[in-house]
Formats: C-alpha cells, structure tokens, sequence
C-alpha cells in the first residue's frame, strides 16, 4: 500500500503544477537551513572527525581519489546539487579541475557557497535554478558531478538528457547517491536486519548528536511525510535511468544496513574505547557481507560514467525536444 502511495505522490507531482512548486518551494527552505548550517555544526565536526578515525567509508571511494588512480584532471566541470560548495573547493584546491559551475535549489546554500569561494578567491561560479527544469549548455563540460542530489530529482529522465548534452563526448559523469528504496520503503529483509540490530543496541549508540534524535525501531515512513518533499522521490530508478544515455566505466556499490544503524551523529560513541570502536568493526564486516553475499541491495553508489555516442542510445530514452514536463516548466 505505501509503495502504490509513494507512485502515486510521484504521479501527481509529474502532473500538477501547483502541487509541484509547493514541494520545491519547500525543498528550497529545508535545505536553505540544513545545509549552511551543517558547515558550522559542532555536532557535525565532531562526527566527521569521529568517522575519519573509524575508518567508517573504507568501502566507500571519492571522486578526487578516483581521479586521482585514473590520472584524470578537468578543465571546467559542472556540479548539480552543490549545495553550500564543499565538493567544488575540494576538486579545485586539489588540483582535479580548474574552474567549476555549480547549481543548486536552495538560494541561501548557493548565496554561502557564493561567499566562500570569494573569500577564498576560487574560480567557482554558482547558479540558483531547479534541477528539474534547468538547461544546461551543450558539449560544455569535461566534468558533470552529481553528489547525493540526484535522489532529490523528479524528473530524471529530463535530467539525465541534460547532463549528456552538456558533457563533452570525451567527458566523464560521476555519480555519488542514495540509490536504494525509493521514499525509504525498506525492504522487509533490510527492515528485519536493522530492527534485531537497534534492539540489541545500547542507548548512547542509537542517540544522535547533530539531530538530538533516539532511534529505538526502523519503520517505513508514510510516503509524503519525509523531512524534505522530494527525499528519495525517485532514487531506485537513478542508475537504470542513466544507463541509457551513459555507459558505467567504474563502480562501487556499499551500505546493506550501517546507514540506518551508524548514521552520521551517532559515530563519536564509538571511538570511546577499543571495546566500543571493536563493536563498530563487527557492524561494519556484517554489512559488507550482506552486500556480499547479495543478502540485500545496496543502497548506496558511487560511478564514474563515459557518454554514450549517439547512435547508442536506446529510442525509447525519452527526448528533452519533445518535453512531456511542459506545462509544469517556469513562464
């Protein structure tokens, strides 16, 4: 029942105009308050120190480290969901790319990203505009990033013809996102895992610091009720929908279960004590069997894709010419 809801929230959002500038009018202020706020967080800090000494995404990769192995480096490169900028600094001061636009929803993370780079004098330009809806130049980009955005996106199909317009035919797209349960409807596997887990759990590693949270049981939220309109609204369709328009050259796929029972705010508990920092080690190794041992999907991605000549891509991969959104699209 709640997977037909959750089509059903996409279906009407594809199709009424009204319902869908509410859901980006709010999308724009929650995410206009997380995200500058997260660069200043103590909590966050904390956190971040916390899972570098964990090791915590040692089965994860990075786009600069990717780059890096592959001797790549980017004259000018594109970044969809920037954010408040973080991805942008990092590939420009580490040498990866030269100059980079980013674009994003929220005008008060673009307005702090804005800031920064000029304060720090760096060649990065930003954009206000609805990923959704926005045009991007063609054969422009030797680099397009789309960093734990795109399960934030209605319109993938649009979107995706979009980035392949806009990248250089010798250009790279790098994928880093959310791609499990669309709307977090879990699957019951996953849910039963992570539910024997947070029972056998004490309080102080299910609290967390940054949102003051205690999670005692994972349940599937109501579709609709997520802490942003358009969290997940579509994020198990982000590969198989670009796949039509890009070919995957490199991929790490992680996360069976460790995103719902460690999240981010609760990893500092877990560097108290070897005993504490053990028990991390033993989630972790579970995890990664899980994903393994194709126990569960991943849920998370990471994927450096190459443009597919023209002449391969499927027909039915829909056409930004003949725009099925145009109704909802801005005067």
């Amino acid at each position: 029942m709640s997977l037909d809801k959750a089509q059903e929230i996409i279906k009407q959002a594809m199709t009424d105009r009204s319902l869908y500038e509410a859901m980006a009018a709010r999308e724009n202020e929650v995410w206009g308050k997380v995200l500058p706020a997260l660069e200043d967080s103590q909590a966050k800090m904390e956190d971040f120190a916390a899972t570098e000494k964990l090791d915590a995404n040692r089965h994860q990769s990075y786009l600069i480290g990717v780059a890096r192995e592959k001797n790549l480096t980017f004259e000018h490169g594109l970044t969809l969901g920037c954010g408040a900028g973080r991805l942008e600094r990092a590939l420009v001061q580490e040498g990866i790319c030269r100059s980079l636009h980013g674009i994003d929803i929220s005008e008060k993370a673009i307005a702090a990203a804005r800031d920064t780079a000029k304060k720090e004098n760096l060649p990065l330009t930003y954009e206000v505009a609805d990923l959704n809806f926005v045009q991007l130049p063609e054969k422009t980009f030797d680099l397009v990033a789309a960093q734990t955005s795109l399960h934030h996106i209605l319109f993938l199909e649009r979107v995706a013809e979009q980035v392949w317009r806009s990248v250089k035919n010798d250009g790279y797209l790098w994928i880093h996102d959310f791609i499990g349960e669309t709307q977090w409807q879990y699957d019951s596997r996953r849910l039963s895992i992570t539910n024997q887990i947070l029972a056998i759990l004490p309080e102080k590693f299910r609290k967390n610091k940054i949102n003051a949270r205690l999670t005692t049981e994972l349940k599937r939220p109501e579709p609709g009720t997520l802490g942003s309109p358009f969290e997940s609204i579509r994020s198990s369709e982000i590969i198989p929908i670009f796949e039509r328009w890009f070919t995957i050259e490199w991929k790490l796929e992680f996360n069976a279960f460790l995103h719902l029972v460690v999240p981010p705010g609760t990893r500092a508990a877990y560097i108290e004590s070897d005993d504490t920092t053990a028990l991390f080690e033993v989630l972790l190794l579970l995890d990664n069997l899980c994903i393994e041992e194709k126990i569960v999907q991943p849920t998370g991605g990471q994927y450096l894709m190459r443009p597919r000549p023209i002449n391969e891509i499927p027909s039915k991969a829909a056409s930004a010419d003949d725009d099925p959104i145009s109704s909802l699209k801005p005067a």
